[in-house]
């Protein structure tokens, strides 16, 4: 028999169940197993490593595999979802690492984005694991946890505009493979060590946070985290609604500035969630609860608008889309905005790049990323 937090006695756990943080009875997650084999023989196909990584972007394209013979054998690299680039050196020699990479960056015109060190990182080279069955054990780890991760998903959709429900599987493939190389199967928990399940799950349930913190900026959304936090907290344990000057301490921050965050956490939901509503002309009252029917020649007109419009849109998606992988990024966001602004919005390129908050010809070299793809598309 054993004893609780509480000091009630408990049966023993059964060989699958767990203790939870909560101190409630759970089950451990399962081995995933691919043709036959355990997902620790696979795993141990690439055994882990620790090194110090160094994590940077650039604003053009570019493969951090180049930089391999610079930085010696024992360094290696892998592209992520997100496009941004990594490489591993062994532990004590990433800022020595990073030096190299800025230096060979001068010489070759490549500009660097917010370059930075982490020392003592878990690392699996996943080139050594056979071809085929590391895409097939991820398959099967989302396949298990998909229909298991209802609140995550539905929060990722809620978060990230323009992310439908249909999309969140294959997004979800995708940051499992990103993870893989983070994996220790030898870390030691309060229940023993955590198969790769439970791994990716823990990682999972900060996935929306992280995701929408990259898309719309990492101190809004932690303001509004911070915020909504303490608005339950006062309105469960005081039964009041926070004041300002509550949410204020929670932010750690004055009432002037809270005003400010605020705001701009106020303005990032409406331009998330707004709705368009037509109506008539404003000198036309009457109007407003009619509606007017297209004649024949304006529906064949606006019909022929609409395809050639839609013709453009899915060029210029296909332009910003590459599932082929052969670019540096599967999606290229920054160029699908400054097309946007520069064609659908009229805006010149300098105000463009303002808008964006990013180098002039960093705007300009995104929107002719678009236009070289569209020159083979016959458009008319």
């Amino acid at each position: 028999m054993g004893a609780g937090m509480d000091g009630a006695f408990r049966a023993p756990l059964d060989g699958d169940e767990i203790l939870t943080a909560t101190h409630r009875i759970g089950h451990r997650l399962p081995n995933m197993s691919v043709r036959g084999m355990d997902e620790a023989e696979i795993f141990a196909c690439a055994p882990t490593m620790t090194c110090d990584r160094v994590h940077w972007d650039t604003v053009d394209e570019f493969d951090p595999r180049t930089l391999l013979p610079v930085l010696g054998p024992e360094a290696y690299s892998r592209q992520w979802s997100d496009g941004q680039h990594r490489v591993w050196v062994p532990v004590g020699q990433g800022h020595a690492a990073r030096d190299v990479i800025r230096r060979w960056c001068v010489e070759h015109d490549v500009e660097p984005v917010n370059m930075r060190v982490e020392p003592k990182v878990v690392f699996r080279n996943v080139d050594l694991i056979p071809a085929g069955l590391l895409p097939e054990l991820v398959a099967a780890t989302v396949d298990w946890l998909y229909p298991r991760t209802y609140a995550i998903r539905r929060k990722l959709v809620a978060d990230l505009d323009l992310v439908e429900a249909d999309d969140v599987r294959s997004m979800m493939f995708l940051f499992v493979h990103d993870h893989v190389d983070r994996y220790d199967p030898g870390r030691e928990g309060a229940n023993g060590t955590l198969n790769f399940a439970a791994f990716v799950l823990g990682k999972l349930r900060t996935w929306p946070q992280d995701a929408a913190r990259s898309v719309y900026g990492r101190a809004v959304i932690s303001d509004r985290m911070t915020l909504a936090r303490a608005v339950d907290s006062i309105a469960s344990d005081e039964g009041r609604s926070a004041t300002e000057a509550d949410r204020a301490a929670a932010l750690g921050t004055s009432v002037t500035d809270l005003r400010r965050r605020e705001s701009a956490i106020s303005a990032l939901s409406n331009i998330r969630h707004q709705q368009s509503l037509v109506v008539g002309p404003a000198d036309a009252a009457d109007r407003l609860n009619t509606i007017e029917v297209a004649g024949d020649a304006d529906v064949a007109i606006g019909t022929a608008e609409y395809d050639s419009s839609a013709e453009m849109t899915r060029a210029v998606l296909a332009a910003v889309n590459d599932p082929t992988g052969k670019g540096r990024r599967a999606q290229d966001p920054l160029a699908l905005a400054a097309v946007y602004l520069t064609f659908w919005e009229e805006l010149s390129r300098p105000q463009v790049a303002r808008e964006l908050e990013v180098l002039p010809k960093t705007a300009n070299a995104a929107v002719g990323r678009v236009l070289d793809s569209l020159k083979s598309a016959d458009l008319r």
